[in-house]
C-alpha cells in the first residue's frame, strides 16, 4: 500500500505502509514518506518501545487512518524496523 492510496481510503481503515519517518513535528507527531508521497502520523512512545528511528532507515508501520482531522493522519499501532 502507498501513502497516496492510503489517503483515498475511508476513515478508520487499516493501513500498512513502508517508508521513512522524515521529520518530528512535536510530541508524538511525525511526517512519514514513501515513494508516492507524505502523510502525517501519530506514533505514541509505547509503539517505539525505546527504539530510535533515523530518517534514512526504512520502516514498516501499521495502524488506522483518521480522516476526522485535516489533513488526515495515520494512528500507528505497530512499527517494525
Amino acid at each position: 500500500m502507498t501513502v497516496d492510496f492510503a489517503k483515498t481510503m475511508h476513515d478508520g481503515a487499516s493501513v500498512s505502509l513502508r517508508g521513512n519517518l522524515i521529520s518530528h513535528k512535536g510530541e508524538d507527531r511525525y511526517v512519514f514518506r514513501d515513494k508516492s508521497g507524505e502523510i502525517n502520523v501519530v506514533i505514541p512512545a509505547a509503539v517505539f518501545d525505546g527504539r530510535e528511528v533515523q530518517p534514512d532507515q526504512m520502516i514498516n508501520i501499521s495502524g488506522s487512518l483518521d480522516k476526522k482531522s485535516a489533513p488526515a493522519v495515520v494512528r500507528v499501532t505497530h512499527l517494525q524496523k
